[in-house]
């Protein structure tokens, strides 16, 4: 946990700086985790704790985050997509003065944002990121004072991938993303952190980005100080945790080093303590010289607000959401009566199917196929049996979209 050296980081530290803006709000929900090799968890929800400041003081807050179908959560390949949309989401904000939904952007301009040539596996990863973020939603509750529910809200509420139908029976010739009202204003309100996405895009340990995401908030909220128990860290992020101190150091401090290494991280430290008779740690970090630089930038070439985000958006934004969401809920059931309507309401042999196609394929989609089973009925073709029949054509559709529930057989 020694001082950065002079040399150690030298290179890193003589990098042009590229910057970015990031939603304060959600800069500081640590709902991201590392890449792993298959998707072993079976449950669809997490609970994160985090801190906000209500009238000056710290309060906690309890946010469940919901993954949506078979998705899970947003791993470090999301978070590099959603670094590269902010950064394309900056750009045009400085440019055009205000951004409006929805935000079109092809995968060729988010894959040169994220620095990678445009290619098959490139493109299939795109499009899970876009899936996986519209899948994402998230309930919050404050659990210090007055405990309330303060409702549920998303990022992306709806989109359309490049080259696919719309409702009107156009195509896209980009990924049109209708992005959450609440993020755009808070953006553009300037409730933003400023990130240096060159030094983001040299980390390549998984947990080095997650922690760079997390630190980066904390920092700023606390004037280049964070700290946080380690046990905290390894449920919010979903990996083993161990008890020996030995073992946590051999599974954060590669990150720790390359964090010091380009500049991020001063010095980091194990804090023990007791609780109910067992040893804990506390994690304290120090920022280093890239962060203070970018928070400087902040303060003089941005002017944005210093402050914590506040309940009071927060709060409002997340009741809005919610309105919006159970808006989309009657819009999904309705549509799972219009295929019952079609392939028989007895038949529920593939109700549970149903209600993850209309959650996961725009409803166009969905209609096209009923009103091809339509066409073929009235032509007087015999289709022996309709839910099989638009099982297979659903699943096609889902195939193109890389969805993962389609992928299995």
């Amino acid at each position: 946990m020694g001082k950065l050296s002079k040399t150690s980081s030298q290179t890193e530290l003589f990098t042009e700086p590229r910057y970015l803006l990031a939603e304060k709000q959600l800069a500081s929900i640590p709902f991201w985790e590392p890449k792993k090799k298959g998707r072993k968890d079976t449950s669809n929800v997490k609970v994160v704790a985090l801190t906000s400041m209500i009238q000056g003081e710290p309060i906690k807050l309890t946010l469940k985050v919901l993954a949506g179908g078979d998705y899970g959560f947003p791993n470090t390949t999301d978070l590099e997509f959603f670094r590269a949309f902010e950064h394309i989401l900056t750009e045009r904000l400085l440019q055009q003065g205000e951004l409006k939904n929805p935000i079109g952007v092809t995968g060729r301009e988010m894959l040169a944002a994220v620095g990678r040539a445009p290619g098959g596996t490139g493109y299939r990863e795109l499009r899970r990121f876009f899936g996986t973020l519209h899948a994402l939603s998230f309930e919050v509750e404050r659990t210090q004072g007055p405990k309330h529910k303060m409702g549920r809200f998303h990022l992306f509420h709806a989109m359309f991938h490049e080259g696919e139908k719309r409702e009107d029976g156009t195509i896209t010739d980009m990924n049109e993303i209708e992005v959450a009202p609440w993020y755009l204003k808070s953006l553009q309100a300037g409730n933003c952190l400023v990130i240096d996405h060159a030094i983001f895009q040299r980390l390549s340990l998984s947990l080095s980005k997650l922690l760079h995401q997390f630190l980066h908030a904390q920092f700023h909220f606390h004037q280049g100080v964070a700290t946080e128990w380690y046990t905290d860290i390894a449920k919010n992020w979903q990996m083993k945790e161990y008890s020996a101190l030995s073992r946590i150091k051999q599974q954060l401090d590669p990150s720790h080093k390359e964090l010091q290494r380009v500049g991020f991280l001063e010095s980091w430290d194990y804090l023990p303590f007791k609780r109910a008779g067992k040893k804990v740690y506390q994690i304290r970090w120090q920022a280093g010289p890239q962060w203070v630089a970018a928070e400087q930038v902040q303060k003089t070439e941005y002017g944005l607000l210093m402050e914590q985000p506040s309940e009071a958006l927060l709060f409002l934004t997340a009741k809005q959401d919610q309105a919006e969401g159970e808006q989309d809920q009657v819009n999904q059931e309705g549509t799972v009566v219009s295929i019952l309507e079609v392939v028989g309401s007895t038949d529920r042999k593939y109700l549970p199917f149903w209600k993850q196609a209309v959650r996961d394929l725009p409803r166009s989609v969905i209609y096209k196929a009923l009103g091809d089973i339509r066409e073929r009925l009235i032509k007087g073709e015999k289709i022996k049996n309709k839910g099989s029949y638009l099982l297979t054509l659903m699943k096609l559709e889902a195939k193109k979209r890389d969805l993962p529930w389609a992928l299995k057989e």
